[in-house]
């Protein structure tokens, strides 16, 4: 079965500084408080690895680094699906990892293109266990109505993704100038329990009532008189691409083809406000953009910087 829910950025390190996002949340990330050079040395090293099957450069000056919260452990995401402590720390002896460094080395991509290597954005350099922030008393509560326990912390996977800036400048600016904050995971799962009777499905004709209806939203009293919100626990959990998705931005086939090829905001013909201002736009509304329009606004860019 595959998985996705959406995750939030931190921020963006560009040009050796942090720029932190403006609807950040308030938890620390482990990636932003380390030294920049250590991620550099870690970059060159995975590129040599994988930028020939993914099609990204192998200079790591032309990467743009953004550490995302990926996941929570220990409650459900606005998906109802949910990863428990144990499985988000077990070995997985095939990968030779535990299981959330599953993410490691794998494709950043645009709206989940799953397989498409090619058409990568860049990669997940690192991944993280990040336990550095207590639980607030909403975290508590969410896992409470989510395995039933109370947690004193607040425990989630962190990631750090490398995008290549040459591939996409376009979808780099944008991430840079903050239109787009946000992306969304994609995993496989072998199998997922039903936190309510503990029903284990492998496909979706074997879930039980509690999961076909759990977009319902509906609680359960358990046995110890506690309520419960129905989801998915899942099992067997391979981390498969991060991807930036069609909301808050779409980046379709047109704005691939016709609007890409935007390089640095200095310009002649349009001030960086007025870059960062159509960039903006273009991004966010990419899909409804017509094609004769977006060649207009590509011309603009481009020729802006002749």
């Amino acid at each position: 079965m595959r998985k996705t829910a959406s995750i939030e950025i931190f921020g963006v390190l560009n040009k050796g500084s942090w720029r932190k996002s403006a609807n950040r949340m308030n938890s620390e990330s482990y990636f932003m408080n380390k030294n920049a050079q250590s991620l550099s040395i870690s970059l060159e090293e995975k590129l040599s690895e994988v930028a020939d099957t993914y099609k990204i450069s192998r200079d790591p000056s032309n990467y743009l680094l953004i550490p995302a919260r990926a996941n929570s452990v220990g409650r459900l995401n606005a998906n109802l699906d949910g990863w428990t402590w144990e499985e988000t720390i077990g070995f997985r002896p095939q990968y030779g990892c535990k299981t959330y460094a599953t993410y490691n080395s794998k494709p950043h991509f645009v709206d989940h293109q799953a397989g498409r290597y090619e058409v990568a954005r860049g990669l997940v350099l690192d991944s993280h266990l990040n336990m550095d922030n207590e639980a607030s008393r909403e975290v508590q509560e969410e896992t409470f109505k989510s395995i039933g326990m109370v947690p004193t912390k607040d425990v989630f996977v962190e990631t750090i993704i490398a995008m290549d800036q040459t591939k996409d400048p376009m979808l780099a600016e944008a991430y840079k100038n903050g239109s787009i904050n946000t992306f969304s995971m994609g995993a496989d799962v072998e199998s997922t329990t039903c936190n309510i009777c503990d029903n284990v499905a492998a496909t979706t004709f074997q879930f039980c009532s509690h999961i076909r209806e759990k977009y319902a939203k509906r609680e359960y009293k358990m046995a110890d008189g506690s309520m419960r919100l129905a989801g998915e626990l899942c099992n067997g959990t391979v981390f498969q691409e991060l991807s930036v998705v069609s909301d808050p931005a779409d980046i379709t086939a047109t704005i691939q083809d016709g609007l890409l090829n935007i390089s640095k905001a200095a310009s002649r013909r349009l001030s960086n406000r007025e870059v960062q201002e159509l960039v903006s736009f273009t991004v966010k509304y990419a899909k409804v953009i017509p094609s004769y329009l977006a060649d207009n606004i590509n011309e603009l860019l481009t020729s802006s910087n002749r």
